[in-house]
């Protein structure tokens, strides 16, 4: 049979001596198909989500005999990388708090791998986990029940076996602030401060006022030895709160009072030898997020004159020991401050636009006269015309001439796109190119010769440096340099470069998302070179059959544009107001002193009659005003957006009146959204008034977490759970959630 009578892909004959390899490799493959294909079908199972049943099928495939070492290291790779997934995700879904699924992924790794330590360890963790949930719900149950002593036990003994339980460190730290309340908390004057009283007293002693207002308000005057008895006063008020009555008093004649119960007072002179011995200081420790602990230690100095500060640069951490007043001041001027640095993305991008074209026309005449030089034996070589020892031997170029008719077009385009994320008032560097080393060498008599290498940066080389302000508009100022080598200069043995360079440095200042277009860095070459045979060239009309024309025109351009991204910015802190009051100069954080029922001293507004007298002799008469019924407002504050993942705080204030009044406010709001921080399973606080007309108590907070993994909408919630006066709640308030 040919191999044209063969149809066509039919397969060609075999060889005899072919047949015995063929059968060897045969027999081969039967021997490791088996263990090779389960090898391969386990590995199939687990990409394919069918994880046990293939690491059963490779385990199989390991253990049977004969043992093979590639189908043994199968199995432990595929083993470990499956149970580390398992143990990694539950130690994630631990830490989140799902306790259910950390204790099914720790057991889903047990089962196969009953040998890891690891997944054992996971599996007591989170029945330790359960545990001090428990124990922690008691703790809080006991701290709402005004048990301090039980809860701080239950969760100090939670913190003992887990130092990093949140929920206990928020238990521990609530009984402290309490015991720091009924310690540090000063005792109100309450339903004498809301009296009216009527008094017309020309220049009376004041003990003789003091003994009246302890007569017809029901306070308690205990004088310091240092107050003069017979100092003496003029007061004329009418319709007019003991407290107001008592705080311009006071404060008319340089005196100040310290409270020992609900009523009873300490006067005593207000200098600084009485304020040390009577003021009682309270300490204040500041965590600094983003501020600088010595500029706010500074400011502190400054405004609030405190002396006794205490800097921990380590910690980021200020202590200040002052007055109560103070330290609020304090408060709200560290709120001020302690903001993030804005950032900024700068979106970059440098285009340099280059074109040329390159021209010859005319005609190229030889410069040097070559021929055929007789050599040796009879034969002939190229050369020179020389002048040898047989003579001048004349030869004619070859070729004669040469035609050039040649034009080239060239362009290109560099571009750079580099982003940039840079902090407010910081300098950014970018560097497209090379660094070209430098040598010099330096002799040194009795010394020798020394090297030294530096290198000279050639490319692109931009700097930005941008200034955030408030209404996300952005300031940059840029500095952009583009070089690069123009030739290389040996002078004296030294290696030294020639460059091209061009230079542009401006400010700009563009809005969020703006884009500037920085051109113009133009450019241009326009070289023409003129290659012509001498004399020739110079006749009218035929010289130009004797010229050669090279002109060479390039022309470059530089593009840079510019746009910001604001990341982050400066944003207005919502619990403190940009004007708030600061005190005296000489007292710094006290409240001011104003009458707070709208009537004026010395004035009787319309309609209004007067509930007493005094006489000059100092008799006077005051009479009980009739506490207001209407309800107190409650106050809250509550930022107006948030980001997703991000903790914020919701506080509460009653309103400063003649009534001491506690409330306990439960908030209500989407579970699915939002959630109380420290792992408590509400969000409930106790708030309570100063019941003084003036006197301001500091708000509670509740900080809650974004649950959202999407921007949208919250409603928060307060219902007043208990309260021992009518207290009116506010209006739900929406939060944004959004994506930052």
């Amino acid at each position: 049979m040919t191999p044209s009578d063969r149809a066509v892909g039919a397969p060609a004959p075999t060889t005899p001596w072919r047949w015995p390899a063929l059968a060897l490799l045969a027999l081969l493959a039967a021997c490791a198909t088996p263990r090779e294909a389960s090898v391969q079908s386990g590995q199939q199972l687990i990409a394919a989500g069918q994880v046990e049943a293939g690491l059963a099928q490779l385990e199989r495939a390991a253990r049977t005999p004969p043992l093979d070492p590639n189908a043994y290291n199968a199995y432990m790779l595929q083993r470990d990388a499956v149970v580390g997934v398992h143990l990694r995700d539950g130690d994630a879904a631990r830490a989140a708090g799902l306790l259910d699924m950390a204790e099914e992924r720790y057991r889903t790794a047990l089962r196969i791998d009953p040998a890891s330590v690891v997944a054992q360890g996971g599996i007591q963790a989170v029945q330790a986990d359960r545990a001090h949930r428990l124990a922690v719900a008691e703790a809080e149950r006991l701290l709402a029940a005004g048990d301090l002593d039980g809860a701080d036990r239950t969760a100090r003994s939670v913190l003992a076996r887990d130092s990093r339980q949140r929920g206990a460190e928020t238990v521990v730290r609530g009984v402290a602030e309490r015991r720091r309340l009924l310690a540090q908390g000063e005792p109100q004057l309450r339903q004498a401060m809301a009296r009216r009283l009527t008094l017309e007293l020309r220049d009376v002693p004041l003990a003789t006022i003091f003994e009246i207002l302890s007569n017809h308000g029901g306070l308690n005057f205990v004088l310091d030895k240092d107050i003069k008895g017979d100092q003496r006063t003029t007061i004329f008020v009418r319709d007019t709160s003991l407290a107001d009555v008592l705080g311009v008093l006071l404060q008319t004649n340089q005196l100040e009072r310290k409270l020992l119960n609900d009523n009873t007072l300490i006067v005593y002179p207000n200098t600084a030898a009485k304020q040390r011995e009577y003021q009682e200081l309270v300490m204040r420790s500041f965590y600094l997020a983003n501020a600088d602990a010595k500029q706010t230690a500074a400011m502190l100095r400054a405004l609030v004159k405190t002396r006794d500060l205490f800097v921990d640069e380590r910690l980021n951490l200020v202590i200040m020991r002052d007055t109560p007043e103070a330290v609020r001041l304090a408060e709200q001027l560290v709120a001020t401050q302690d903001l993030g640095e804005p950032e900024v993305m700068l979106e970059l991008e440098v285009l340099e636009i280059a074109s040329s074209v390159a021209q010859e026309i005319g005609l190229r005449f030889p410069e040097q006269i070559v021929g055929r030089i007789p050599g040796t034996g009879g034969t002939t070589s190229d050369g020179l015309v020389q002048l040898g020892s047989g003579g001048l031997r004349a030869y004619t170029a070859n070729p004669l001439l040469i035609l050039n008719l040649r034009q080239t077009d060239g362009g290109a385009n560099l571009l750079a796109n580099p982003r940039i994320r840079v902090r407010n008032r910081e300098k950014a560097k970018v560097h497209i190119g090379e660094k070209v080393p430098v040598i010099t060498t330096t002799s040194t008599a009795n010394v020798g010769v020394s090297s030294a290498v530096s290198y000279l940066e050639t490319g692109l080389k931009l700097d930005v440096e941008p200034n955030v302000y408030l209404e996300d508009e952005v300031a940059i100022k840029v500095q952009l340099e583009v070089s690069n080598i123009l030739s290389q200069l040996n002078i004296s043995g030294t290696v030294a470069y020639r460059l091209g360079t061009r230079n542009a440095t401006t400010t700009l200042r563009l809005r969020d998302g703006e884009t500037q277009v920085l051109a113009g860095l133009i450019n241009n070459e326009d070289r023409q070179s003129m290659a012509k045979l001498p004399g020739a060239a110079e006749l009218p009309v035929l010289g130009r059959l004797f010229r050669n024309n090279d002109q060479t025109v390039a022309k470059t351009e530089i593009v840079l544009l510019v746009t910001p991204r604001v990341l982050r910015n400066v944003r207005r802190p919502e619990t403190v107001e940009s004007q708030f009051a600061s005190g005296t100069e000489a007292v710094p954080g006290r409240v001011p002193l104003r009458f707070r029922d709208g009537t004026a001293m010395g004035l009787t507004p319309p309609g209004a009659a007067a509930t007493g007298t005094a006489t000059p002799a100092g008799r006077a008469a005051a009479a009980a005003a009739p506490v207001p019924e209407a309800p107190a407002a409650l106050s809250a504050q509550v930022p107006a957006q948030v980001g997703i993942g991000e903790e914020f705080s919701v506080q509460l204030a009653l309103p400063d009146g003649n009534q001491a009044i506690t409330a306990r406010v439960q908030l209500r709001y989407d579970a699915a959204l939002l959630a109380p921080v420290g792992g408590t399973a509400d969000a409930s606080v106790e708030l309570s008034s100063s019941g003084m007309a003036g006197v301001a108590a500091p708000p509670a907070t509740v900080r809650l977490r974004v649950l959202a993994k999407a921007p949208g909408q919250a409603e928060i919630g307060f219902d007043v759970a208990s309260a021992n006066l009518p207290v009116q709640a506010p209006p739900p308030v929406q939060i944004g959630i959004v994506q930052r």
